[in-house]
Parts: C-alpha cells; sequence; structure tokens
C-alpha cells in the first residue's frame, strides 16, 4: 500500500508541476497581465506569480524541496481562490481549491520519510 501511496504521490506531483509549469509560463509571457489588472493588481505581480508558479513547479519534482513547493504553491492558491471570489466570479473559486487538494494529497501520500527507500519498502 506504501508503494502505491508514492508511486501515486508522483504521478500527481508530475501533473501538478506541469499545470504550474504551464500557468507561470503564461503569465510570464504576458498574457495574463490584463486580468491581474482587472482584479486590481499591479503589472509586476502577474510577473511575480508566474515566477513563484515556475518555482513551485520544480520544487514538486525535487524530493528535498517537495513541501516547501506545496507550501509556497498553497498559499498561491488561497490566494487565488481570494481573487476569484472578491472578483464575483463563482465557480472560477474551484480551480484553485482542487489543485490544492490535490498538492496536499502529494504531502500525505509521500509519509512521514523524505528517503524514496524509506517509502517504497514494503514488509515481507
Amino acid at each position: 500500500m506504501k508503494k502505491l501511496l508514492y508511486v501515486l504521490s508522483w504521478v500527481f506531483a508530475v501533473l501538478l508541476a506541469i499545470l504550474f509549469l504551464l500557468a507561470g509560463a503564461g503569465k510570464l509571457g504576458g498574457g495574463a497581465t490584463e486580468m491581474f489588472a482587472k482584479w486590481g493588481y499591479p503589472s509586476w505581480f502577474a510577473i511575480f506569480i508566474g515566477v513563484a508558479e515556475v518555482a513551485g513547479a520544480i520544487g514538486l519534482l525535487i524530493p528535498r524541496l517537495t513541501r516547501l513547493a506545496i507550501i509556497g504553491l498553497t498559499i498561491l492558491m488561497i490566494g487565488a481562490a481570494y481573487t476569484h471570489v472578491a472578483a464575483g466570479e463563482g465557480l472560477d473559486v474551484l480551480r484553485p481549491i482542487i489543485f490544492g487538494i490535490f498538492l496536499w494529497l502529494v504531502w500525505f501520500f509521500r509519509g512521514s520519510s523524505t528517503s524514496a527507500e524509506s517509502e517504497v519498502e514494503e514488509p515481507e
């Protein structure tokens, strides 16, 4: 069972990393500055969020940084959820909530150990 959870944690981490990398790249490419302006944020904030999302995506794939990345990305998702609620965007709030849930599934599926070997071993 531990091995299955460990494998699932990697599947979720890789998928989330891809999604956050794409989202961050879109913001770094300048595609989100109009949205951020509509929400009342300065244009540089989209770049800041893009850098944070790309850094978080990379962190999800580095075992020693995964938990730090989860905490940072969770903070971003809380801010995104708040922004969508404050802007009256209804169901758009679900995306950051769902991403947050999957981030924390990665955390819990990895267990308390940070060593891949100890997490994969099953009792004989």
